[in-house]
């Protein structure tokens, strides 16, 4: 294992400089979008467990339904963990992130919580998993690993595919070399199920966000280059549009959200507090989209909904004080459920669920 592979960076590498994932997990700060000049996060670093309801406003609430509805988040299971994501039906969470004898790899745990969460797959050939989606069939779960790979190709990262329930780990061709980080599971215009993920590129090293068959086979890039920068999280809607959450794109640098269209990009919505992987996801009917930020006045996680159409923004509170550390963020494909995860709550870092 070269140096390249326990170091996890991001930016010019992968995260951040860090010795480990456990040092990653306790300081993300290096990597998560900055307030703005002259504001700066509050809060203790304390936190009330159960569940926080909440109420959103604004036509982007409620999941795209319009008008107001309460959301609960309930933390489900303590855990160094990056990203998360549910199963189809909402039963089940899916997470990356560090067990408890400290190797990385993909757990779960259910949607009511309970004592532990169950390993599905650690340690080699996960080295640094950080993002996390489902298939289409629930038989499967994939994962970026931007620490995996190759030596060869400077152990730049790599794609795999992960069986349900066994936990069978098989990488997926064509991933490798491309420091995937975010991803998300779509049908292209052939019905065959794609990875659509944010990485860069191995030829030329440009930040940008491409497309590979779920079984293997030839990436195609979706965009590549400026106007992105440093982009992680992804949401795709029902007739293709991409959205990519990117932290390092503005000049303030808060987070910037772009939306590809034939491979056209603009922006979609700017200053955002987010966190890494920047954790964002549209509601099933595709008319708002969520994004995990952090509210710098209160020094806690929300979430943001913002409507599709108009780009009215509304906001869910998702956490007590103190827990400002916000990461992935993913909506079961089945239901208007979401899991996600903060990396201060509950003192290491909590795995929640987001549901009315």
């Amino acid at each position: 294992m070269t140096e390249a592979r326990g170091d996890f960076r991001r930016s010019a590498g992968v995260l951040c400089a860090v010795a480990s994932l456990a040092a990653a997990a306790s300081n993300p700060g290096c990597s998560r979008a900055e307030d703005p000049p002259g504001r700066t996060s509050a809060g203790s670093t304390g936190g009330a467990p159960g569940a926080t309801t909440t109420t959103t406003s604004g036509t982007g609430g409620g999941g795209g339904a319009g008008g107001d509805a309460p959301y609960a988040a309930l933390p489900l299971v303590p855990a160094i963990a990056f990203d998360a994501t549910p199963d189809a039906a909402g039963a089940y969470v899916y997470f990356t992130g560090l067990g408890a004898d400290g190797r990385a790899g993909v757990f779960r745990i259910g949607a009511q919580g309970g004592a532990g969460a169950a390993e599905i797959a650690a340690g080699p050939p996960l080295v640094a998993p950080l993002g996390i989606a489902t298939s289409a069939d629930g038989g499967r779960v994939f994962v970026a690993d931007p620490g995996a790979g190759d030596p060869a190709l400077d152990d730049a990262g790599a794609l795999f595919a992960i069986d349900l329930p066994g936990g069978a780990v098989a990488p997926i061709d064509g991933g490798e070399g491309l420091l995937a980080r975010g991803l998300e599971v779509a049908r292209g215009a052939d019905n065959e199920e794609r990875i659509i993920f944010s990485g860069r590129a191995r030829d030329d090293g440009q930040p940008g966000v491409f497309s590979l068959p779920a079984r293997g086979g030839e990436v195609s890039a979706l965009a590549k280059g400026s106007p992105l920068v440093d982009p992680s999280g992804i949401a795709v809607a029902g007739r293709g549009d991409v959205f990519v959450c990117d932290t390092l794109a503005s000049p303030d640098k808060t987070a910037t959200i772009f939306r590809i269209e034939d491979g056209f990009v603009s922006p979609f919505a700017t200053g955002l507090h987010a966190g890494y992987p920047c954790g964002i996801a549209l509601t099933r009917d595709d008319a708002a989209l969520l994004v995990l930020t952090r509210d710098p006045t209160r020094g806690a996680d929300e979430v943001v909904w913002i409507e599709v159409a108009s780009g009215a923004r509304s906001a869910t509170s998702a956490g007590a004080p103190g827990h400002d550390e916000p990461g992935g963020l993913h909506r079961a494909r089945g239901a208007d459920v979401f899991a996600f995860v903060d990396h201060r709550a509950q003192e290491q870092g909590s795995v929640f669920l987001l549901r009315q």
